[in-house]
C-alpha cells in the first residue's frame, strides 16, 4: 500500500509520490488527495483531486492551496465529488418520468415483435410514425389525459393526411383522413396503455372506447362483392386468356384463401384424396409465418378445383423439367418458376379485371364473394367462418349476417302459414 504523505498546514490534504505520465526519464509527482466529513454526517471520505504536474497554460493545476480549498467546499456542501455527481444523474435519469415515444418503442420491440406478424408491426409503425408519435412522442406516458386523446383525434381529423393519397384517378390526390383510420390511431394508443398498465406504470387507460367521440361507419363499407355471374366471368376471361392466373384466381374463388395463404400454398399442403387443402402458412412482402389467424386450418376443395390444380401441377412439373430446374415447392409460380409476390397477385388479377370489362376490386374481395355465394347457397355461418378460418363467429356474423336477409323474412312470413293461422283460431 502506497504510503500517505500528510501535506503541513493543511490538514486532510495529502498526496502519494508518483511520476509524471510518459516522461522519460522518469520525473518525480504528486497525486493529490483530500479526507474530509460532510457537516451533519459520520461517515468520511476520501477523493482522488489531481496531479502537481497537471497544468492550466503555464500555472499548475493543482497546489497545496488548491487542494485545500476543494476540501473546504467539500465539507461545507458548496461542491460535489463528480462520483456523486454522476451518481445523481443517474438516480434522476432512473426517476425521470418514462415517455409515450419510448415505452411505444419497448411495445413495438417487445410484444409486438415477438407475439404479431410483421405486416401487423408495418402496420403499427406507420401508425405511430405518421399519426401518434408527433403529437405524443415526448408527452411524460402517466401524464395523458383522455381530453388529449380526442383533441389529438379532431386535429387529425381537420387536418388530415401529411402527404395526401392518390385516388383512383391518379392525378387527384385525398388530402382527408378517414374516420376509420383515426379509430385504428387510437386503438394503437389504447394497446399501448394496456401494456402499460400490467407494467405497473399507469393506472387507466385514456384511450378507451374511442367510438364514443369518434363515428365510424359500417365494417362492410369496404367490402365489394362479386355477383356469381360476374365471378364465372372472371374465371371464363382467365381460363381463356391468362392460363398462369387461371388456377390462381379458382382457388381463390373457392376456398376463400387470403392472397398471402395462396402464395404461400406448396403441393405438399394439398390432400387429393381428401379432397381439401391444408392452410399452414402466409406470407407478406416476402416473409413467410403463420396465417392471420396462428392457427392451421382445413378448407374443402371441390372437383373442378382438384382437376384444374392436377392440371396446373403437370403443367409446371413439365416446365421445371424443360429449364432443368426443380420443381418448386409453391403452387402458384410465375413464368420464371418463382414464387409470387403481392404485387404480382395483384397486377395480374386487374390485367383479368379490365380484360373482363368488369370494375376494379381489390384482390381481398374475391374472399367476401366466396362467403356471400356460401351463404346464399344457404351455408350455415358456422361452415363459412370454418372454411375462412375467422378466429370466431362474432367475426364472420359482423361481416356477413347481413347477407342472408331474405332468409329471415322467409321466416317472417311463415308465421301466416296455415298451421300458424290455425292454432291462433284454436286459443
Amino acid at each position: 500500500m502506497p504510503k500517505r504523505n500528510h501535506v503541513k498546514g493543511y490538514a486532510g490534504v495529502w498526496y502519494l509520490d508518483s511520476t509524471v505520465p510518459g516522461s522519460d526519464p522518469p520525473r518525480p509527482d504528486k497525486v493529490y488527495y483530500i479526507t474530509y466529513r460532510v457537516s451533519g454526517e459520520r461517515k468520511s471520505y476520501d477523493e482522488k483531486i489531481g496531479r502537481e504536474s497537471d497544468r492550466i497554460g503555464r500555472m499548475r493545476k493543482w497546489t497545496p492551496d488548491k487542494v485545500a480549498g476543494i476540501r473546504l467546499q467539500r465539507m461545507t456542501g458548496a461542491t460535489t465529488p463528480k462520483a456523486e455527481v454522476r451518481r445523481q444523474e443517474a438516480e434522476e435519469e432512473a426517476n425521470k418520468p418514462i415517455t409515450f415515444g419510448e415505452y411505444a418503442k419497448d411495445w413495438l420491440d417487445g410484444h409486438v415483435a415477438t407475439n404479431l406478424k410483421p405486416s401487423s408491426k408495418r402496420g403499427y409503425e406507420s401508425l405511430l410514425d405518421n399519426l401518434i408519435l408527433p403529437a405524443l412522442k415526448d408527452r411524460p406516458l402517466a401524464e395523458i389525459a383522455r381530453d388529449e386523446i380526442k383533441e389529438l383525434c379532431f386535429a387529425l381529423l381537420q387536418e388530415g393526411r401529411k402527404v395526401p393519397k392518390k385516388t383512383e384517378d391518379k392525378k387527384v390526390k385525398d388530402p382527408t383522413l378517414s374516420a376509420r383510420t383515426v379509430v385504428y390511431a387510437v386503438r394503437t394508443i389504447s394497446a399501448i396503455y394496456n401494456h402499460a398498465i400490467e407494467d405497473g406504470i399507469v393506472a387507466a387507460n385514456p384511450a378507451l372506447r374511442p367510438g364514443r367521440f369518434i363515428k365510424i361507419g359500417s365494417r362492410r363499407e369496404k367490402v365489394d362483392i362479386l355477383s356469381p355471374a360476374e365471378g364465372d366471368l372472371v374465371l371464363k376471361t382467365a381460363e381463356k386468356y391468362y392460363g398462369r392466373t387461371f388456377p390462381l384466381l379458382l382457388c381463390a374463388m373457392r376456398t376463400g384463401m387470403r392472397q398471402g395463404e395462396l402464395i404461400a400454398l406448396e403441393w405438399g399442403d394439398i390432400d387429393w384424396n381428401g379432397n381439401f387443402i391444408e392452410v399452414r402458412r402466409s406470407t407478406w412482402r416476402g416473409i413467410t409465418g403463420t396465417p392471420k389467424s396462428g392457427k392451421t386450418r382445413r378448407v374443402d376443395m371441390n372437383d373442378r378445383l382438384k382437376a384444374v390444380l392436377l392440371q396446373h401441377q403437370t403443367r409446371v412439373k413439365a416446365e421445371a423439367l424443360k429449364a432443368g430446374v426443380t420443381v418448386p415447392a409453391q403452387v402458384f409460380v410465375t413464368d420464371e418458376l418463382t414464387p409470387y409476390d403481392g404485387v404480382n397477385v395483384r397486377k395480374r388479377f386487374e390485367v383479368v379485371l379490365r380484360k373482363a370489362k368488369l370494375r376494379k376490386i381489390r384482390f381481398h374481395d374475391l374472399r367476401h364473394s366466396y362467403a356471400s355465394w356460401l351463404i346464399a347457397n344457404k351455408e350455415s355461418l358456422a361452415y363459412v367462418r370454418d372454411q375462412l378460418g375467422h378466429h370466431s363467429i362474432q367475426i364472420t356474423v359482423d361481416l356477413y349476417g347481413h347477407l342472408v336477409p331474405g332468409e329471415n323474412r322467409e321466416a317472417v312470413n311463415r308465421l301466416d302459414a296455415p298451421q300458424v293461422a290455425q292454432v291462433v283460431a284454436n286459443e
